[in-house]
């Protein structure tokens, strides 16, 4: 397996990674999410993501893309309420599901640790839906708690 920084000649192959883990967002909450598709609007706003400065874009190959990781460098303002904090965000981590199990999700993931931790940055945090078990096990198992919770009502 090789990581490495994903770039603008990999955007068909991060489009695609991506679909999987919209359609499983989209199968489990489809007033929430749209199904995957090849759009130019999918296209600019990965485009976007890859040529971001304040993004992070990882890659990881076996023989042809496993998986991808995307995170953004955020810096927080102090203000009356909260101090000042840098963090990374992470966005999205997908691993295609016949790469699933290999420690791919792992290898990303300490990767941008590591990135963040060479930068200085103590915190790296991400959301989780509630219907996703698996990523959450995924995330407290490497050492995630919960700080925050988001609660929605729907209204008719």
């Amino acid at each position: 397996m090789h990581i490495r920084n994903a770039s603008e000649t990999d955007l068909e192959a991060i489009i695609t990674l991506s679909a999987f883990v919209q359609r499983q967002h989209a199968d489990a909450l489809p007033g929430e999410f749209k199904l995957p598709v090849e759009s130019q609007q999918t296209r600019n706003a990965f485009k976007g993501f890859l040529t971001d400065p304040a993004s992070l874009m990882l890659l990881v190959e076996d023989g042809r893309p496993a998986g991808y990781l995307w995170a953004q460098f955020q810096n927080r303002p102090d203000c009356w309420a909260r101090f000042a904090m840098q963090l990374l965000y992470i966005q999205h981590i997908v691993v295609a599901p016949n790469f699933r199990q290999r420690g791919i999700g792992s290898l990303l993931l300490n990767k941008a640790v590591e990135i963040a931790q060479q930068k200085g940055i103590k915190r790296v945090e991400l959301d989780v839906w509630a219907f996703n078990i698996e990523a959450q096990r995924f995330y407290a198992k490497r050492g995630f708690e919960v700080f925050n919770e988001r609660m929605a009502l729907r209204v008719p």
